[in-house]
Order: structure tokens, then sequence, then C-alpha cells
């Protein structure tokens, strides 16, 4: 089966309101495979959240090219921001079902269960303001997924919640992508959430942003949280780690 998304050389540029030009991105080229989930790892600024509006196809790239692979024509988005961005005036079953009425699907039938899968069941009618910080962020998650999207883009999902709570949400989201067979892609600063997570990891360099590693993650695609005491996953965290450091120890050195 052909890549959901294929970038070849992408870079992106903008200019500042005083006329200065600022490199988000470099020569940037991966792809994403059916069913699969890769994650974006890299220093603040390197252009990480840059990629997935340039995916998502809100930007366009100043050079290189973005192929996507269209079902019915259409090559449709799901995407987690980095809070939750729920209406507040919206009920949880009216935040999940919002992505079908942008698509104009008739058919509500996800919504119940995905509520069923985050474990909402009997919260359809509480509004956000109603809701732990946790659940606000599954019904994001939700909402993400429920109009059968080409791919989940997701920017730093758990930011600002507390580590039980973000493992606990880690192991249902993978759970989530593995029921409903989903392709995604993560951005993180987490390097145990990007190796939990996912099947590949690129790692970035610091502004302009240029894929520099790619760390295959060896792990079985049914995961619970007893893989972070496994071997492989502290082999895959210890090297996408290591090339980190490296990065920010070049990144000192040219400064000084």
């Amino acid at each position: 089966m052909p890549a959901v998304v294929v970038l070849e050389n992408v870079s992106k540029h903008y200019t500042t309101v005083k006329g200065h030009e600022v490199q988000a991105v470099r020569n940037v080229s991966l792809s994403v495979q059916p069913g699969e989930t890769v994650a974006i790892v890299g220093p603040s600024g390197c252009g990480k959240s840059t990629l997935l509006r340039l995916i998502a196809g809100v930007e366009g790239p100043s050079g290189g090219s973005i192929r996507r692979e269209t079902a019915g024509g259409h090559f449709i988005v799901g995407y987690v921001f980095q809070d939750s961005s729920l209406m507040r005036w919206r009920t949880v079953y009216d935040n999940i079902k919002l992505p079908l009425e942008v698509v104009k699907k008739r058919d509500l039938g996800n919504v119940d269960r995905l509520i069923d899968l985050i474990g909402m069941k009997g919260f359809e009618r509480s509004y956000p303001i109603e809701l732990s910080g946790g659940m606000q962020r599954r019904v994001s998650i939700a909402r993400a997924f429920v109009h059968e999207p080409s791919i989940v883009l997701m920017d730093e999902p758990f930011t600002g919640v507390d580590e039980l709570t973000k493992e606990a949400l880690q192991h249902e989201l993978g759970n989530l992508i593995r029921t409903l067979h989903v392709t995604a892609l993560l951005v993180t600063h987490d390097i145990e959430e990007a190796v939990f997570l996912s099947d590949r990891i690129f790692v970035m360099s610091p502004r302009p942003g240029a894929i520099v590693e790619e760390v295959p993650v060896n792990l079985p695609s049914a995961r619970d949280p007893s893989v972070r005491s496994s071997l492989e996953f502290f082999a895959a965290a210890s090297k996408v780690r290591a090339k980190l450091l490296e990065l920010h120890a070049m990144r000192v050195d040219a400064a000084t």
C-alpha cells in the first residue's frame, strides 16, 4: 500500500513583520505508512509543529513536495492540540461529533463507540467545565478520531498533565490507535512518550529543523505499561536521548 504521507526535501521559511526571513525547517524527507504511528522529537523551536501544519495543508511548503494519499478523493486530518481546545458551550457528545458536522457525515455511530472506548459513558451530556483535565484530554482525542481521518496529527497532546495521568492517557491512546487501525504522527518533547506510542522516531536538529536520525522502536504492537521496563524500550529511549544530547552540545559549542 502507498504511504499515507510523503515529504520530499520540504523546507519552510517565514518573513517576519520586520522583514527578516526565518527558516523553520530545511530539506525534511519522511513518510508515514498506513497503520503506522511515527513520532517526531527535537528541541523547542525546531519546526516540529510547522511540519504538522504543512502535512495538514494549513500552510504550504516553501520548497520540496508533500504527497498525500487520498481516500475517495479526500485527505482527512484529525488533529489533537496541545490543550484540549473543547468548546465550552458544547457537551461531551457535541464536542466529539463536531468534525462530523464539518465533513458533513450523518452517521453518528462513531460518537457513541468512541465515548465507550475512552471510558466516558455516562458523561455524554456533561460540559467541559464539569470534567477533569484528563477527561477533557480524552474528549479531545476522541474528537480527532471520530470522522475516520486519513491521519491523526498530535501536537504535544499531554502537555501540562501530571505524570501518572499522562501515562494512563498514553496507554489509552495507544489502545485506541490499534483498535481503530489509525495512522498517526506525534510531535512531542517526551522521549518515553515517543517510544511508548510509536513504531519509528525521527529526531530533528535545532532550527532550521532537519531530520538527523531515524530510530526504529522494536516493541510489540500491543503495549502495556510493563514495556517501559524492557531492554528494548530502554535501548530506543537511550538512542534518542543520546542524539538530542549530542545536538545540544553542538549548539552550546557553536554559541561559545
